[in-house]
């Protein structure tokens, strides 16, 4: 399911932080909060959190720059789930 243009508006306005680029492509590939929040650990508040330019505690930092690594290089929304589900050891 897309994002909500409340949703979109709200992150695309946010502080450009490791949280608001991760939200950016988020949308750019429409990837789920669901799938972040299942790969990271954290809940799907948290990850609206970061999103929004909230700050990424330590425990979920490598994570995060995992899926960044992983969506600044995917070149298809498929590809991008694809290796998110395969490096997070999730259901496809």
């Amino acid at each position: 399911m897309p994002y909500s243009e409340n949703v979109s508006s709200r992150i695309m306005d946010s502080p450009k932080t490791t949280g608001n680029q991760l939200g950016r492509y988020c949308i750019h590939f429409d990837i789920p909060v669901t799938l972040i929040a299942s790969a990271t650990g954290a809940t799907r508040q948290t990850v609206y959190n970061w999103f929004n330019g909230g700050e990424i505690l330590q425990p979920y930092r490598s994570a995060v720059s995992s899926l960044l690594k992983i969506l600044q290089t995917s070149p298809t929304v498929e590809e991008a789930r694809r290796r998110i589900c395969s490096a997070f050891n999730l259901p496809n």
